[in-house]
């Protein structure tokens, strides 16, 4: 049975390359920047590749949203099996991506005017997020139509959060949350914070100060 409904979603969504086998969902890669050269995420190179570089120097490293013709191309592709395409992002707050997916959406209304798409913000971002697209993803392979495929990602949407412990806080400035000083002093005491998303952002859930601490700290949150 060819599903009715074709997912689309990002790289961040973390999403095994079985999965996205198996369901047949287009995965749009972000962009990594580091030095002069321009690595796709899961094409040009792997997240623990790309986490190497950035120790080399964090400085020179930076990511970015795809494009909309990349989000477009994306569309295209999957219009050829399917009328009906859900495009789940990383959350609205945390990245443009959400934003250049609606602006692919516009631009698809011409060229693919027998296209119904929906874009939606999944409010948060790594493998909580691939939770949405695979929740939509299992639904669109039962044969469910394009309303029942939104609905059910956004009942996964409300339930699905991340927990995540980092081995340092060194490069938490990054995100902004915490003065540049701060992280360097917090990496020296071996601080290792401990993140979950809330509202689409990203947020502290604690500290600890070592790996076994934070394990049993997340097994109680999950608890």
């Amino acid at each position: 049975m060819t599903p009715k409904v074709a997912i689309v979603t990002d790289s961040l969504a973390c999403l095994t390359k079985e999965l996205v086998e198996q369901y047949e969902i287009r995965i749009v890669p972000l962009s990594f920047y580091f030095g002069d050269k321009v690595y796709k995420d899961w094409v040009d190179i792997t997240p623990s590749e790309a986490y190497e570089l950035f120790l080399k120097d964090p400085e020179s490293w930076y990511s970015s949203a795809p494009s909309p013709m990349e989000f477009l191309e994306a569309y295209r592709q999957v219009s050829n099996r399917t009328k009906n395409i859900l495009c789940v992002t990383i959350s609205s707050k945390l990245s443009t991506t959400y934003d250049v997916a609606q602006v692919a959406k516009g631009q698809a209304k011409s060229e693919l005017p027998q296209t119904s798409i929906e874009v939606l913000d999944s409010q948060t971002v790594t493998a909580a997020e691939g939770f949405v697209a695979l929740a939509a993803a299992r639904v669109a392979a039962e044969g469910q139509d394009l309303v029942e495929v939104v609905k059910v990602a956004k009942e996964m949407r409300d339930r699905a959060t991340f927990i995540m412990l980092l081995d340092t806080i060194r490069y938490v400035y990054r995100t902004g949350r915490i003065p540049k000083v701060a992280a360097r002093v917090g990496s020296m005491l071996k601080i290792r914070p401990i993140l979950t998303s809330s509202s689409g952002l990203v947020r502290f859930a604690g500290a600890v100060r070592n790996k076994e601490h934070g394990i049993n700290r997340m097994l109680q949150m999950i608890k």
